[in-house]
């Protein structure tokens, strides 16, 4: 039977503490939020990854804050993901090996670093993180690639590097439509099945540039990220983050959900359900919601 994990893709997220329903005030930092969150919840995502490397000493302090059987999901750094990086965030050591040319630029790609470099730069961050893996807390690695990535020979050779190069869940959550249009979604699927990959099924507005909310079993874990339904603020260039997100999922969208993963989950392990409608106190509402859902 599959181990239910449900939980939020942040537990700092700055309008969840401006709204003041979930923690109590007297949690004054993210350290006494972590240890309150983990009271309700088995697993979090941390995006702050993806916007720097992290400190091996605070995944040290998130294993010591938390119940044995709670589980970091790691979001992976933007470099990694064909994301236009800032050199300013690039840790000092990793800088002074880039290519001279770089050293100078103010913002690099993937594309233009050397796979030498790259190596270590990965070696690097997942030796950060490397506390969560022997402690058993790292759920998944989760590698997001941005709505320009379309699918091609190219861009699996990359999928295949990471999974040589990194052990452990990689999770894959495809932004593009092509890679589940109908004359590719299939061989998407065996392509991730075949290098122990796993798809991450996204509940997103439903656009010509968006995937569809198909959930598919490609490794032990069934994995859905809730992006919530927020359609006019996604259409609308240049909306906030907070306000794209902002979307409360009603009982009856979570109620069909649950018929989803229900029938999905036999095929996996572990089941993450992970919601990413961060404004206010919604996602952490309706991850209770699910988990109330579930338990019927």
């Amino acid at each position: 039977m599959a181990i239910y994990h449900i939980g939020t893709c942040s537990w700092t997220e700055k309008t969840l503490i401006e709204d003041g329903s979930f923690y109590p005030p007297q949690l004054k930092n993210p350290a006494e939020r972590l240890n309150f969150y983990a009271q309700h919840f088995n697993t979090v995502e941390v995006d702050s990854t993806f916007y720097a490397f992290p400190a091996e000493r605070n995944a040290r302090l998130w294993v010591e804050r938390t119940p044995s059987s709670f589980l970091f999901n790691i979001k992976s750094f933007s470099l990694f993901t064909f994301h236009k990086t800032s050199l300013s965030v690039i840790p000092q050591f990793l800088k002074e090996e880039l290519p001279e040319r770089l050293q100078k630029r103010p913002h690099f790609y993937l594309a233009e670093v050397p796979e030498e470099w790259l190596k270590i730069a990965l070696s690097a961050f997942l030796s950060a993180i490397n506390p969560l893996q022997e402690e058993n807390k790292l759920g998944y690695i989760l590698f997001q690639f941005p709505p320009w990535i379309e699918k091609s020979r190219e861009t699996m050779e990359y999928l295949s590097w990471l999974r040589e190069n990194i052990k452990g869940t990689l999770a894959i959550e495809f932004r593009h439509h092509s890679w589940l249009s109908e004359e590719n979604r299939d061989d998407t699927f065996c392509f991730l099945r075949k290098e122990r990959l796993a798809y991450t099924c996204v509940d997103e507005p439903q656009l010509p540039w968006t995937v569809p909310p198909i959930v598919e079993v490609t490794t032990p874990e069934l994995i859905t990220r809730f992006h919530g339904r927020n359609k006019p603020a996604w259409e609308k260039k240049g909306a906030p983050v907070e306000e794209k997100f902002a979307y409360l999922y009603q009982k009856e969208e979570l109620n069909r959900w649950k018929e989803v993963v229900k029938k999905k989950s036999p095929g996996a392990e572990r089941v993450f359900l992970m919601f990413n409608n961060c404004f206010r106190d919604y996602a952490i509402r309706n991850a209770k919601q699910m988990k109330l859902l579930l338990a019927e």
